[in-house]
């Protein structure tokens, strides 16, 4: 096992995680390993390497990670490429990068855990398992048995389950829920106005979630759920399209009985365990915190997600008021252009991971482009 990192000098070989979850690993609280190399040049990883997986960087990087990983793959081998998280179009992104060859992509539809680090390059946390992981391939069939291979190293057996990559762009993840409750946080936020840590700014992104924010997590996830409706009905085929795409059946999915109360999204969020000490993004200032719109959740679930579901929305004809609303707002605060009156033409629309720029339409954005 090899860590390929631009930072191998802070890193440990010995690694390890203290699992704070008591119903994963049979509640045992701390685990180490031992890594073969440490390095940041792909040369010396790379080309031996039987599997690839790009973990722990945000998923906007992932252009800039596959091209540099490129040169040292190896067409002709079967190499299997995957990430700790596959919305954003991950396998867009590989296959428009590589080109023709004998690899084969796959990802978890969701990160496996609800995590964390507590010292980098040395030791992580987990809070919270997926009680059910989807295990996304190019055909949806895993022709690979990836899935009992991901459940061994991931120590989810039995867990895993199958899915493909367009469910997995469209599955409720981050963007379906980190931008509308900071929509419904500071929506009328003018740029300079300094909060106090309280009701107005909670600390605790899902912990704290306002009345408000939950509500617009379930209005986006109608639409979300609308888009999905449309699209299976161009692909009758696709079995995954059928399933339950709420953000309650999604958190249900993800956490099970560990949701604690289940009588409504806000009380769902708030009761989740594994979801109890992520907390929102802020900067501090003089008086108080302002939000950090340098932070991932405001630079990537923007052009990796909202637009991603916007431009699948427009090929299937759904209206997306919220959606439209909150990339507007997002867009502002980032000082980006994607959305321009209705349409995806904006001047950084280059920025976004929108299947319409592959040239994709609703019957073909389910094979990606190795097809």
């Amino acid at each position: 096992v090899a860590i390929l990192t631009r930072q191998p000098e802070k890193w440990s070989k010995t690694v390890g995680f203290e699992n704070q979850d008591p119903t994963y690993l049979n509640g045992e609280k701390d685990f180490e390993a031992t890594v073969d190399l440490v390095t940041s040049d792909p040369a010396e990883c790379i080309p031996q390497s039987d599997m690839i997986m790009i973990a722990g960087v945000p998923i906007h990087f992932n252009y800039e990670v596959m091209r540099k990983l490129a040169p040292h793959i190896d067409r002709e081998k079967k190499v299997f490429i995957g990430t700790i998280c596959a919305y954003g179009g991950f396998n867009w992104i590989v296959a428009d990068v590589l080109g023709k060859g004998n690899y084969a992509i796959f990802g978890t539809q969701q990160i496996p855990w609800t995590c964390g680090t507590l010292e980098y390059g040395k030791k992580g946390v987990v809070f919270g398992k997926k009680a059910t992981l989807r295990i996304a391939t190019e055909d949806g069939k895993d022709e690979h048995c990836l899935k009992d291979i991901l459940g061994k190293i991931l120590s989810l057996e039995g867990s895993c389950v199958d899915s493909d990559f367009l469910v997995s762009a469209l599955w409720p993840n981050n963007p379906s829920v980190h931008p509308p409750i900071l929509y419904g946080l500071f929506k009328d936020w003018d740029g300079k106005k300094v909060y106090q840590l309280g009701p107005e700014a909670p600390e605790y992104i899902y912990a704290e979630i306002t009345p408000k924010s939950a509500e617009l997590v379930g209005k986006l996830s109608e639409e979300q759920v609308a888009i999905v409706k449309a699209l299976s009905e161009a692909q009758p085929k696709n079995p995954y399209l059928k399933e339950d795409f709420g953000y309650m059946a999604s958190l249900l999915f993800a956490y099970g009985d560990t949701v604690k109360d289940t009588s409504s999204i806000y009380n769902a969020i708030r009761s989740t365990p594994a979801y109890a000490k992520h907390k929102n993004p802020y900067v501090q200032v003089e008086g108080g915190v302002i939000p950090n719109v340098d932070h991932k959740f405001f630079t990537t679930d923007l052009p990796y997600g909202l637009c991603t579901y916007k431009d699948i929305a427009l090929m299937v004809g759904v209206p997306t008021p919220l959606i439209d609303d909150i990339i507007y707002w997002n867009q502002k605060l980032i000082n980006k252009e994607y959305l321009v009156d209705g349409e995806l033409k904006g001047k950084d629309c280059g920025e976004c991971i929108l299947p319409s720029k592959y040239g994709l339409t609703k019957e073909t954005v389910h094979m990606g482009m190795r097809k």
